[in-house]
């Protein structure tokens, strides 16, 4: 069975056929512990940029859903991918024999290279099928929550 995570948002404009939508921060996020280090916890709302389906209009309170093993690959993405990246290229710099400032400099370019690496890839996956998606085909035009 495959779980769905789900949040509410407003549209607040459109950019190249996508809807800028401010998403609402879930109502845990006040007693978490890890809110000022979570992205979904700050103080500001959180803007995401979805494909815009027809009939949607700014102002448009819509409901968001994203299935939970989409965010766990997220994760994976952009915490380890990095890290395994920069032991790469230390190992593979160092290998040589050429001293510790090269394994250093090769650190730098293989956490470079999987930062680079989880940018493209995250592009590419979330702009086919990996990203939010609205529920449903109701739009609530201009109301009030």
């Amino acid at each position: 069975m495959s779980h769905r995570l789900e949040r509410s948002g407003r549209v607040i404009g459109f950019a190249d056929g996508d809807a800028m939508v401010s998403v609402e921060r879930a109502s845990a996020c006040g007693a978490c512990g890890s809110r000022g280090t979570c992205a979904s916890g700050g103080a500001a709302p959180q803007v995401i940029r979805i494909p815009a389906p027809p009939g949607l209009q700014a102002g448009d309170r819509i409901s968001l859903s994203m299935p939970s093993s989409t965010v766990a690959l997220g994760a994976v993405i952009g915490y380890l991918l990095p890290p395994v990246c920069l032991l790469a290229g230390a190992v593979i710099a160092g290998a040589g024999g050429a001293g510790d400032g090269i394994a250093v400099a090769g650190a730098g370019i293989g956490l470079a290279a999987g930062l680079l690496l989880a940018r493209l890839i995250s592009r590419f996956a979330f702009r086919r099928g990996f990203a939010a998606t609205v529920c449903g085909s109701n739009f609530l035009h201009g109301e009030q929550p």
